[in-house]
């Protein structure tokens, strides 16, 4: 299964900016104090999520990155597909086999239906997930913003 470190850190990112709205944008430095990562790393990120519709970018001294819908409109899936594979099929790496074996020639045909029966799972799993659960799983395990570097200027997780 292909899973990268972007997903999880691209969900990171959303969380980090839905708890940041409305009161306002976040940046890539700050979501990248947040998340430990490159501010590089973090407007690739921004990119891909704002290409899949989930964020919408400004310009200028006021600029940054807001949800592009409602966290309850944003699903795991939504992610996924946004910075990961666009096909679930695609989410197993598959080979044809080879012709000149009566096993080889037959294994795409016997494992495919299960892999995609597989991938299709894991969608309708992710797609019932949506940021705004996540806010409040997120909500009951902080009581107050963290500490450190993000939590200087993070506002309190309303309740």
């Amino acid at each position: 299964m292909r899973v990268s470190k972007r997903f999880p850190l691209a969900v990171h990112c959303l969380l980090f900016v839905a708890v940041l709205s409305p009161r306002r944008r976040a940046t890539s430095a700050l979501v990248a104090q947040s998340t430990g990562s490159n501010p590089v790393t973090v407007r690739n990120l921004f990119l891909k999520l704002a290409q899949g519709g989930l964020l919408a970018a400004s310009a200028g001294k006021n600029g940054g990155v807001e949800l592009a819908r409602p966290p309850r409109d944003i699903t795991l899936w939504d992610i996924y597909r946004a910075v990961e594979l666009a096909e679930a099929e695609k989410i197993f790496n598959m080979y044809e086999g080879s012709d000149g074996c009566p096993v080889g020639r037959n294994f795409y045909q016997v494992l495919r239906p299960h892999m995609v029966s597989a991938a299709m799972a894991m969608e309708a799993d992710m797609a019932r997930v949506t940021l705004e659960s996540l806010l409040g799983e997120l909500t009951m395990l902080l009581k107050a913003p963290p500490e450190g570097k993000c939590g200087e200027d993070l506002p309190q997780i309303e309740q």
